[in-house]
């Protein structure tokens, strides 16, 4: 009786599914999160990329800032990010500094995200 209702509720459904840009899985590509003032937020892995932004897998339940750097320390690159929405330990991010190699930041203290042991610097 009220098909019409059901035919608008797919095509809206279906508008919030289109992106701006395809989303390409990876392989779970590790990552590191810092805030703005360089200080370390978590660990986490890179489960979606596309050129609009990441999903992200949080290793830990923590708070996320609404701007923040992912390093990617399996291209060794580095991106300023807003977070989008989040879901659990899921977290969707847009880029506002696309990503670039670390070795093109003059911060020393951005740099230190390709280290090994981040976490652990003092």
């Amino acid at each position: 009786m009220f098909t019409f209702l059901n035919a608008g509720k797919n095509s809206l459904a279906q508008a919030i599914q289109r992106r701006l840009y395809p989303r390409q899985r990876t392989r779970l590509r590790p990552a590191k999160l810092a805030a703005l003032d360089d200080s370390y937020i978590c660990d986490c892995m890179i489960r979606d990329v596309s050129k609009g932004g990441l999903r992200l897998v949080l290793d830990k339940q923590t708070d996320l800032p609404e701007e923040f750097y992912v390093f990617d320390a399996a291209q060794k690159t580095l991106a300023q990010v807003q977070l989008r929405w989040r879901k659990g330990l899921a977290a969707g991010v847009v880029y506002l500094v696309p990503p670039a190699h670390i070795r093109h930041f003059r911060n020393s203290s951005i740099r230190k995200l390709a280290h090994r042991l981040y976490a652990l610097d003092g």
